[in-house]
């Protein structure tokens, strides 16, 4: 029930030199078979209700301005009558500020009379904000659930407990349960929100008030219900879910780095036994990239790697494995020869390495300007080579910024960084030379 291809990025490597590269490309998709057979999905919505979501989000023009919490409120009763959910589906709320509470526990979506309750009930709480609260009383509601599973945390702000965050996020993570996180405001804690999304192979959003005049790839708090819909929508299509790859190297064969590129960008986490892909959706599925690092080898064809993949199948109550996958290089001592590069592999990793340009820059514009601005015209020379039009405009903005102000506002920071996850894009169909390749991408 799943096709799984793979492409080196380069069909020849160098013999006898050490610490070479190796990109590999990994392609899952879900089979017919799989695409049909949808299954019950259970979500659990856990709400900041602090006193900063009264905050007022949306222009002044509008007959009456609008805060965070009625963009919430609104998203959620979008959510529940826009008839995508099924009587086998589920639906939780929980909110969190200085405690946590359920507000209505695991329920079907057909029972619309109570879930419109519980979200009416949410204006009624306030106080501090204790995600972490929130997410492990979600999390104990979900871990015992069958079918697809979904967590989603809206704040505004930083947590009182960000170590039970962390906590939390290792069990959700252990348990396959992807989070997906939105942030409304400069004032969330990217970082943290960032680590979430990661260890759970999760998504993030960035939500940016109307009268900040936002624009992609932030969204902009009045599309925040459109937005929450179209996440629901992904939930909804991910028919192949707990994804787990296992990879076994040669003797001196280091694997580096596991990344999701497409349709959103993580980083997998490297651990001893199966790492946690995440969820696939039919018909696209995911991509990943795959980094090793080799030792010096004769000319030969040799086997540098196994992959091994497990999956389930929710909807059709299908656990599936995968024949081992053999990763084979071939050396050769003609330079000519390694030097021709796959330009679709390379344009992958080159779309990987955005979003440590943008950290990078970030991190250099409090102290360096000059070199924060050379930074970001780099990764937006790339953007603009993949056709990401919309990271190329964000970067056209932040360059701006940097130029006059001579640093990177906090709101600015947050949309790059989680823009560079979110922005992702299939290589267009020119290809790039091996040169522009091996300018931009350092190999």
């Amino acid at each position: 029930m799943l096709d799984i291809t793979h492409q080196l990025h380069r069909d020849h490597l160098l013999a006898h030199t050490e610490h070479q590269k190796l990109f590999l490309l990994l392609t899952l998709k879900p089979q017919a078979e799989a695409r049909q057979a949808r299954p019950q999905l259970s979500v659990v919505f856990v709400v900041d209700t602090s006193g900063s979501m009264r905050e007022k989000v949306t222009a002044p023009g509008e007959k009456q301005a609008r805060n965070k919490m009625d963009l919430v409120i609104e998203s959620l009763q979008g959510i529940l009558g826009a008839q995508l959910l099924t009587a086998s589906d589920r639906v939780s709320l929980v909110q969190f500020d200085d405690d946590a509470s359920v507000v209505v526990p695991l329920t079907s979506s057909q029972q619309r009379a109570r879930l419109l309750a519980g979200v009416e009930r949410l204006d009624r709480h306030t106080g501090g904000t204790h995600m972490g609260a929130g997410m492990k009383l979600a999390r104990e509601a979900l871990e015992t659930q069958p079918g697809s599973l979904r967590l989603v945390v809206l704040t505004d702000g930083q947590t009182s407990d960000e170590k039970l965050v962390r906590s939390e996020t290792r069990l959700l993570a252990a348990k396959q349960i992807p989070v997906t996180t939105v942030g409304v405001g400069d004032e969330v804690n990217t970082e943290l929100l960032l680590f979430i999304t990661d260890q759970t192979q999760g998504k993030p959003i960035d939500v940016v008030p109307d009268t900040q005049n936002p624009q992609p790839p932030a969204v902009k708090a009045s599309d925040l219900p459109a937005a929450l819909l179209g996440d629901l929508r992904q939930s909804i299509s991910e028919v192949v879910t707990q994804v787990n790859l296992s990879v076994k190297t040669v003797k001196d064969v280091v694997l580096n780095r596991v990344t999701k590129v497409h349709p959103t960008q993580t980083e997998v986490q490297l651990q001893q036994g199966p790492m946690l892909l995440g969820n696939l959706s039919g018909p696209s599925g995911a991509t990943f990239v795959l980094e090793f690092t080799l030792p010096a080898r004769p000319p030969a064809r040799i086997r540098v790697a196994q992959l091994g993949f497990t999956y389930q199948v929710p909807g059709a109550n299908f656990t599936g494995e995968v024949p081992p996958i053999d990763v084979v290089a071939e050396f050769t001592p003609n330079e000519e020869v390694a030097g021709r590069l796959k330009p679709q592999v390379m344009q992958f990793v080159q779309q990987r390495n955005i979003e440590g340009m943008v950290s990078q820059a970030i991190q250099e514009a409090a102290s360096n300007p000059q070199q924060a601005l050379q930074s970001l015209q780099l990764a937006r020379e790339v953007t603009e080579r993949l056709g990401n039009r919309t990271m190329t405009q964000a970067l056209d903005r932040a360059l701006q910024e940097v130029a006059q102000n001579k640093t990177i506002s906090l709101g600015t920071a947050k949309t790059l960084r989680i823009g560079s996850r979110t922005q992702t894009v299939q290589p267009k169909d020119v290809p790039l030379t091996d040169e522009e390749i091996r300018k931009i991408s350092g190999t």
